[in-house]
């Protein structure tokens, strides 16, 4: 039977590559060398290219956080999972997409995308989406509206659900954070949440934002450290990546 997995990364986001893929061989784990790779580039899904692929009715989504204007490594903390990820063979997207844009557009706009991708990839019988940080939100909102039959397994890791006094402005949107969420019918939601004062963008906060109620969806808490390593807010992708298959 054939198989295909493929993966959709939501991440901070900047323009600059026209091209829709990504190379392996280009992505540098040295952060001085690092030159915002993953994210210069168009709005859209980017296959990533470089290794050998697996078949699979599988497909995994990977999605990307918000970026201050300011930060000059965007992206860099996806490097390593993709490269843990490729040895998997698993075929890879990189979803970039615009974080000063309102919340429900992005939403709009990257489901739309999602559809026309599945719609495309006639082998595809589920998809994976794991977002981290802002683009935990973006997929928890696709989780809660996500009207077709096709199932979907998603994963919000710490990421910033309930609505707080200092949520980031975005233009005149319409603030979509909210204390409970509903997961649609063919949705398997996880949200995986870091200790609120071990990350370091929630830490400062009065309230752990990351705590709401989830309907129809479960959520798992991570620990102080995996292998060694404080767990924090970009760190925790590394243990979301070797342990979202168990679940």
């Amino acid at each position: 039977m054939k198989k295909y997995l493929f993966i959709i990364l939501l991440l901070g986001v900047c323009f600059g590559h026209d091209k829709k893929t990504i190379s392996l061989s280009k992505l540098s784990v040295d952060k001085s060398n690092y030159d915002e790779y993953l994210i210069n580039r168009s709005v859209g899904f980017h296959k990533i290219n470089g290794f050998d692929y697996l078949d699979s009715t599988i497909g995994i989504i990977l999605v990307h956080g918000f970026y201050p204007k300011k930060w000059d490594t965007k992206g860099f903390e996806w490097v390593t999972p993709i490269l843990k990820l490729s040895k998997s063979g698993v075929p890879m997207w990189f979803y970039r997409y615009k974080w000063n844009e309102c919340p429900l557009t992005i939403h709009d706009i990257m489901s739309k995308n999602l559809k026309t991708l599945i719609k495309s990839n006639k082998d595809l019988k589920s998809v994976i989406i794991v977002g981290h940080s802002f683009g935990g939100l973006i997929t928890t909102l696709l989780s809660e509206s996500w009207d077709s039959k096709f199932p979907i397994k998603t994963h919000a890791v710490a990421t910033g659900l309930a609505r707080i006094d200092k949520d980031i402005s975005h233009k005149d949107c319409q603030n979509p954070k909210k204390d409970k969420y509903t997961i649609a019918p063919n949705v398997k939601y996880i949200q995986w949440a870091t200790i609120k004062h071990q990350d370091g963008i929630f830490k400062h906060l009065k309230q752990d934002p990351q705590k709401v109620e989830i309907i129809n969806g479960k959520r798992i808490s991570l620990p102080k450290k995996y292998n060694g390593i404080r767990i924090g807010h970009n760190s925790s992708l590394l243990y979301v990546i070797d342990n979202f298959t168990r679940h």
